[in-house]
C-alpha cells in the first residue's frame, strides 16, 4: 500500500499560503542557513502560534530550563535583538516552519507537540515538530508494509 491509500488530504481544495513542503524554496532556505540538528533527546512542547498563511510559528517548551546551554543563549540572543527593535519577545519561545512539522499535523495554537532543536545562522529552531497527543498505534501500523 503507498501513501495514497490512506483517505487523508484527498478533496481538500489547495490553499493558497506558505510554500509547499517540497519545494525548492524551503530546501534553498535550509542550507542556505547552515542547519546542525541538535542530537539529543525529543523536546515536549506546546504550540505558542501559527501563521499558517506564512508557515511558521512559534513553540513553547514544557521545561525551557532543560534547554541546551548554546540554544539559551541564541533564544536570549534573539530577544535581545528583537528589544533594541521594540518589539518584545519571550526568549523562551522557539521559532518553527511549516517544512519541519509532519506531514499530516495540523498544527495549531494550543497543539502538543515532540520535537528537535537546531541550530542554523539565525538562531535557533525546531524541527521534526510532531502531534505529541497523537497516539503510537498509527505508527505501527505503518510499520508492517
Amino acid at each position: 500500500g503507498g501513501f495514497g491509500d490512506k483517505g487523508k488530504g484527498k478533496g481538500k481544495g489547495k490553499r493558497k499560503g506558505a510554500a509547499p513542503k517540497k519545494s525548492q524554496f524551503w530546501v534553498r532556505k535550509m542550507e542556505e542557513e547552515n542547519r546542525t540538528v541538535l542530537e539529543g533527546e525529543l523536546m515536549t512542547g506546546i504550540c505558542d502560534s501559527y501563521n499558517w498563511k506564512g508557515g511558521w510559528g512559534f513553540i513553547a517548551p514544557d521545561d525551557p530550563d532543560s534547554l541546551p546551554q548554546e540554544v539559551r543563549e541564541k533564544l536570549d540572543e534573539a530577544a535581545a535583538v528583537s528589544k533594541k527593535q521594540g518589539k518584545e519577545i519571550d526568549s523562551n519561545l522557539i521559532y518553527f516552519r511549516k517544512p519541519d512539522v509532519e506531514a499530516n499535523f495540523r498544527i495549531m495554537k494550543g497543539s502538543a507537540v515532540t520535537f528537535q532543536l537546531y541550530l542554523d545562522d539565525k538562531g535557533c529552531g525546531a524541527c521534526e515538530v510532531c502531534d505529541a497527543s497523537a497516539g503510537d498505534e498509527e505508527e505501527e501500523e505503518e510499520a508492517d508494509e
